[in-house]
């Protein structure tokens, strides 16, 4: 009996691989790569991960803060004025740095060290001075934002330390309070406004970056951690999380295929997470930008999934024409399924030299056509990598806020495949 149900599971075993492996086999499509997840482990050969908030990072300073400028203060068109007392423990030649996006002026003993008042990503600038030990020196630093992300960091080296952030011990206010007194202004003139004041604030250090959110705005941080991302019973999971995590308040997953493909028809087979704030996606960026930086190089949104929408699924292309908000043009289109979070679907993108179309299923979402456009309209004959991630609010998926009762969620992924044309 032993013997006969060891047949029996064998025969099984054997007529679910080849059912499996059937099922990969498409008319007009040949299989060129799949990860079906059936290893303990994720295949790093295969996959890579987008780590961090989207913003940059300028780890010589530490942990940068992801909340500058004052609660309900405005976020665009402002300007600061610190000013105070740094201490200088011995004489050296002292180099300074800051990290600003966008202007900045920096006055040590009333001389200008540097001086870069203009609209700009994240740049170091830095300014060398001789100061004396055993003494404090009025410091001066002015700021001002234009508009994006924010950036302001303040560090130094000398002959006898490497490049660090400014601490509080080294910067005293006027009055020997520790760190500089910040005025925030709510214009770019670091001038007083005829309707506001402007608010004071002590700030022990200067060390914040902000408006990563990978350019969405989105509250995550992506990590590679297992309680992230892993693989378990064959299927590959991506799982966000309510913590606190290097200032954000949420963790999450974004995953990326090392491989790239030009044309082709690429598969997941996937169930998406629930709760409101979350923004689920499976979609692809050019690998060498030909055109530029996005927009200009493409997108392509095979599947994107809001909590607070449970059930639509959104299909687009961006370019340099339209992007962004795509509700009011041809490159967006979606279709209602109504057990996307507990039902395992395809989502498939089919992708040539003509034409792009979705599909979950057998049910088309979405086409968009060459038409011979020009390349602001149809930037897609490049070589694309793929993306699978859950963000969490942003721009879209925050629309109506962030449930943290529906934390822990999950995507789960059993296969993702990729096909190319049959000759």
């Amino acid at each position: 009996m032993h013997l006969l149900s060891t047949l029996l599971l064998i025969a099984l075993t054997f007529f679910l691989n080849s059912c499996k492996e059937e099922n990969k086999n498409i008319n007009d499509w040949n299989l060129v790569w799949s990860d079906e997840f059936s290893n303990k482990n994720i295949d790093l050969s295969s996959w890579a991960f987008d780590i961090g908030t989207g913003a940059p990072s300028f780890k010589e300073y530490g942990i940068s803060s992801p909340y500058f400028a004052p609660k309900d203060f405005p976020s665009d068109n402002f300007s600061v004025r610190w000013e105070g007392q740094i201490k200088i423990d011995e004489s050296s030649k002292y180099t300074f740095y800051t990290i600003s996006d966008d202007g900045v002026r920096l006055f040590i003993d009333g001389k200008n060290i540097i001086n870069n008042w203009k609209a700009q990503p994240a740049t170091e600038n830095k300014g060398t001075i001789t100061l004396q030990g055993n003494k404090k020196y009025p410091i001066v630093i002015e700021y001002f934002e234009d508009s994006g992300g924010e950036a302001m960091i303040l560090g130094w080296e000398s002959e006898n330390f490497t490049k660090r952030l400014i601490s509080g011990p080294n910067l005293t206010t006027k009055n020997g309070m520790p760190g500089l007194e910040g005025t925030y202004y709510r214009n770019k003139k670091l001038k007083p406004s005829k309707n506001k004041q402007p608010i004071t604030r002590i700030d022990k250090e200067l060390n914040w970056v902000t408006g990563g959110g990978w350019g969405n705005n989105e509250a995550q941080y992506y990590t590679d951690d297992l309680k992230n991302v892993r693989i378990k019973n064959g299927k590959l999971i991506i799982e966000a999380l309510k913590e606190d995590f290097y200032g954000s308040k949420y963790t999450s997953s974004r995953i990326k295929t090392k491989k790239s493909w030009k044309y082709g028809r690429f598969e997941i087979r996937a169930k998406l997470p629930r709760g409101i704030g979350t923004w689920a996606a499976f979609w692809g960026l050019p690998t060498d930008w030909k055109h530029g930086n996005w927009p200009n190089s493409g997108e392509i949104d095979v599947l994107e999934h809001v909590g607070f929408d449970e059930g639509h699924i959104v299909s687009s292309v961006h370019n340099i024409a339209h992007h962004g908000d795509l509700s009011n043009s041809d490159q967006t289109k979606h279709i209602v399924v109504d057990d996307v979070i507990s039902t395992f679907k395809n989502y498939i993108l089919e992708w040539d030299e003509k034409q792009i179309k979705t599909f979950v299923d057998d049910k088309l979402i979405f086409s968009y056509s060459k038409n011979n456009q020009p390349w602001e309209r149809w930037p897609f004959d490049e070589k694309f990598h793929f993306i699978l991630n859950i963000a969490i609010g942003g721009n879209w998926g925050g629309i109506k806020g962030i449930d943290d009762n529906a934390f822990p969620t999950k995507m789960e992924i059993e296969h993702f495949r990729v096909y190319k044309k049959k000759p």
